[in-house]
């Protein structure tokens, strides 16, 4: 596991894990690591992975990135201790797991009394549009409460996964609200217990401190909560845990869409802070509808995606054992996924790649391979559904090669990486059903002296033969 630590500026001591996916660093909130430095550019430089190790490279800046004090003119493989510079801020490549990255319920600490709710105002979330407006409706608050807003919807509109979305906009809060720490709780389906998901905090050594009194009643009642400063309060001067963990103001609003309760956001500040006001609450509230109705729209995604797998694995499943040929469509699925994700495609590229392999051989099935005109009805009934739009142009190239061998002549560049890893995905499936007691390593090795396949593509089958990946994953919906 390795990590970037930045070391100096604005946000120094902050940490990022490096994963298996690209990490952009740069100005822009939406950066994987943002940095607070004038000479950055939105997005400065990234570093990516290839074969377990780190290559860091320069993406158009104005200015430049610096490894070692050596202005980038290439990727670069990073080395332990290598220090990344832009404009004036540094970050060093270290070996470990980022604080920052650990969402796990061990960082938090809870604070059990039930006075904090004594000490505590309460809002049905219906009843918040009707709160009073303050006087000045144009001043620099509501300006604040605006950028945050835009910012949110932002980096909740992003295309990558949910979890990281919802960290993004937890490090939005925690530093443009500010605040010492922000979470989101999620309802466990199971158990219907609340869980802590996200967690960001304003520094990596900081330990959230949690009042479980007010996140249960802002659950249970569906009520948004706002405890204004619980070390004023002589109620609190009895109770040392809560002077000492430094527990003073306090937001906890539902997530919930349509009366179902999904969870809440809890936001707090410390000692030394100036305690959240209404404005506060509105604001967070309104980041907090716009959470849950991402989580909705996610949840929702996931059920038709799963709902239209299973109906199309069910009619290809059917005119498979028709013509022979049980479970081609699922392996080559599971390849293609497995190619998408060794190189590291987006998700809704992997989703994509999943469904044109499942559907590499749908024309055949369905017409004698022989009559074209059979085969372009087939890919007609399939044009009829909406969700497969994006899918049909790669299932229609499925036969095209690179050397521009294929039945349309599509060759080259003109070829997308969705398109070259689908033709290599189909070529191993037909090879193997055609020799089902073949050693895989053979047909790979004959895959990789074909001219008309990509010959990236087949090192990467070769390799994700060899980790297992290629057969330890199964294509179907989790």
């Amino acid at each position: 596991m390795s990590k970037i630590r930045i070391m100096n500026g604005p946000y120094r001591g902050r940490e990022k894990t490096v994963t298996d996916k690209p990490l952009t660093i740069g100005r822009d909130a939406e950066a994987g690591i943002q940095i607070l430095d004038r000479s950055a550019s939105r997005f400065h430089c990234e570093i990516f992975p290839v074969g377990g190790m780190f290559f860091v490279r320069d993406l158009d800046s104005k200015n430049g990135t610096y490894v070692n004090d050596e202005r980038l003119k290439d990727e670069e493989l990073l080395r332990v201790s290598d220090v990344i510079k832009i404009g004036t801020t540094e970050m060093v490549f270290e070996v470990g797991s980022a604080m920052a990255d650990d969402d796990s319920s061990s960082r938090i600490a809870y604070n059990d009394d039930p006075d904090v709710l004594s000490n505590t105002l309460e809002f049905r979330v219906d009843e918040l549009s009707d709160i009073s407006e303050p006087e000045e409706s144009h001043g620099p608050g509501q300006n604040k409460g605006l950028r945050i807003l835009y910012q949110v919807g932002r980096l909740i509109s992003d295309p990558n996964e949910s979890g990281d979305r919802e960290a993004r906009v937890l490090d939005c809060l925690v530093q443009t609200m500010p605040a010492e720490c922000a979470l989101i709780f999620r309802r466990d389906p199971a158990s219907g217990k609340l869980v802590p998901g996200a967690v960001r905090t304003s520094a990596p050594h900081v330990q959230p401190v949690i009042s479980r009194s007010i996140i249960k009643k802002t659950f249970a009642e569906n009520k948004a909560l706002h405890s204004a400063n619980a070390q004023e309060d002589e109620r609190f001067e009895r109770n040392a845990s809560v002077v000492v963990k430094g527990i003073r103001s306090v937001i906890c609003v539902p997530l919930s869409v349509g009366g179902q309760m999904r969870g809440v956001l809890y936001m707090s500040r410390g000692a030394g802070a100036p305690a959240f006001d209404q404005f506060d609450l509105e604001l967070v509230s309104a980041c907090a509808i716009q959470i849950s109705l991402a989580q909705h729209g996610n949840e929702e995604r996931r059920r038709h995606r799963a709902t239209l797998w299973q109906v199309m694995l069910t009619m290809v499943r059917a005119l498979e054992v028709r013509a022979g040929l049980s479970g081609s469509g699922e392996r080559c699925a599971r390849t293609c996924t497995a190619l998408a994700e060794a190189m590291h495609l987006s998700a809704s590229s992997r989703e994509r790649m999943r469904q044109a392999g499942l559907l590499y051989h749908f024309a055949d099935l369905v017409a004698n391979t022989a009559d074209r005109r059979g085969a372009a009805r087939a890919l007609e009934l399939l044009e009829a559904v909406d969700d497969l739009e994006p899918v049909l142009p790669l299932v229609k190239l499925v036969s095209e090669r690179v050397d521009g061998s294929g039945p349309l002549k599509i060759s080259g560049d003109e070829l997308d990486t969705e398109a070259r890893i689908l033709a290599v995905a189909a070529a191993f499936e037909l090879r193997t059903a055609a020799d089902p007691g073949a050693d895989p390593s053979t047909i790979i090795e004959a895959l990789t002296t074909d001219d008309g396949l990509d010959p990236n593509v087949t090192k990467i089958l070769h390799a994700c033969h060899l980790d297992g990946s290629l057969y330890g994953k199964d294509a179907r919906e989790k």
